[in-house]
């Protein structure tokens, strides 16, 4: 039986809902988070499993090898971890905890397939998850661990999981059932695209981007059990002519673009137009330098991050230009170089080796100096954000639960 104590200690802010989670001595792992559970490595090769809310230890495994995150899927009542094994560096591994307990169920070693989804509540579907190896995939049963079927394409671009369907882009867009493995339809060309911000999509639907290289391209909404085309929105050619990818769906049905070698951002409407309109238009002037790292849209206000690590703000309307925000906070306290920004629901995260802020509706809510995770900070809901920093005698690495509108957090 899994232990539910472990080397773990959590401080808890209750009427704020603030927890920090430490391991004595040593540190924790990134956090994942799935429903309202934190899942995250602990010292002596463990997972353990946090009410999200309360920062509450649920429980505490048994020693299962080096986690592997970011991926990590729960299946009804099995959680499946992907391992990284000791002896085999090369390999990945899976091991299914079960999701009350964390009681060891089973565990898939020595398996070139790296990532993981779940598929309903009774089955979990392996692939290739890398550039290199990417055209193996295979059905697995979340309580026994027992391989369902196996298959092998060309190579696997993306995937998307339907209710109990597996939609694939592999050379040509296909769909399986997730539990027997089975081809439901095939044919079809374009890039599958996930809508950025939604947790849940529709299971009756899925989207893809399709058209030449250089010529137009469309968003097709596609039913899932047949491939049948449901609607197709084209754009205009305009969209494609600083060689952009696919563009990044955001919130209120709008389609985000931008070049990493370009200085121009467009964002176009799309939602219910048979063509997309171009909503807003931005561009670097020529004195402002560098070109876009990253770019987002929260809400409606758009945050370009530069090569530079300088960040720049648009609001969507009433329509403006890009204008330069300085990341300082109270007291002065001022990020200069930001290297990530995070999107979460109604803000952003920006963060770096010299601290991080947290802004939204285009101004800065706070910065700070000693706020600096290890990795991404992790959104967890509207109010709160995760973060992995050293505490500060730079012995113990803490998972903190902090208040997005202040910074606020628990020091144990």
């Amino acid at each position: 039986m899994a232990d539910d104590r472990g080397p773990l200690s959590v401080a808890v802010d209750p009427e704020r809902r603030l927890w920090t989670l430490r391991a004595k001595g040593a540190g924790v792992g990134h956090p994942v988070v799935e429903g309202d559970t934190v899942y995250v490595s602990v010292p002596g090769e463990r997972v353990a499993a946090l009410d999200a809310g309360s920062g509450r230890v649920r429980w505490c495994s048994r020693e299962v090898a080096e986690v592997w995150p970011p991926y990590v899927a729960v299946a009804g009542a099995v959680v499946a971890v992907p391992v990284r094994q000791r002896q085999e560096t090369e390999r990945d591994a899976f091991t299914a905890l079960d999701a009350a307990t964390g009681r060891m169920r089973w565990t898939r070693r020595e398996s070139a397939l790296c990532a993981v989804v779940a598929v309903g509540d009774s089955t979990f579907v392996v692939w290739n998850g890398t550039p290199e190896e990417r055209g193996s995939i295979a059905g697995v049963d979340a309580l026994s661990g027992k391989t369902l079927w196996e298959d092998e394409f060309e190579r696997i671009d993306e995937l998307v999981v339907r209710g109990e369907r597996v939609i694939l882009g592999a050379g040509r867009l296909r769909a399986l059932d997730g539990r027997s493995g089975d081809e439901i339809w095939s044919g079809g060309e374009g890039e599958l695209l996930r809508r950025a911000g939604e947790a849940v999509e529709d299971a009756a639907v899925f989207l893809s981007w399709r058209g030449r290289p250089y010529g137009p391209k469309s968003l097709v909404v596609g039913a899932s059990d047949t491939g049948e085309q449901l609607a197709e929105t084209r754009f205009p050619r305009e969209a494609q002519r600083y060689r952009w990818g696919h563009p990044e769906l955001v919130d209120g049905g709008r389609a985000l673009f931008y070049g990493t070698t370009g200085r121009r951002v467009r964002l176009l409407e799309y939602a219910g137009l048979d063509r997309a309109e171009v909503s807003e238009s931005w561009k670097l002037g020529w004195l402002q330098r560098g070109s876009f790292m990253r770019v987002l849209c929260v809400g409606d206000w758009i945050y370009a991050l530069c090569w530079d690590r300088r960040l720049y703000v648009a609001e969507v309307d009433p329509r403006g230009g890009l204008r330069r925000l300085r990341l300082r906070g109270p007291y002065k306290m001022t990020v200069r170089e930001p290297e990530y920004l995070t999107a979460g629901p109604g803000y952003v995260l920006a963060s770096g080796k010299d601290g991080m802020a947290v802004l939204r509706d285009g101004r800065v809510l706070w910065a700070s100096h000693t706020v600096r995770p290890e990795v991404l900070p992790v959104p967890l809901d509207g109010d709160r954000f995760l973060f992995r920093a050293r505490s500060r005698n730079g012995k113990e690495i803490r998972l903190y639960c902090a208040d997005v509108e202040t910074g606020r957090r628990v020091l144990p």
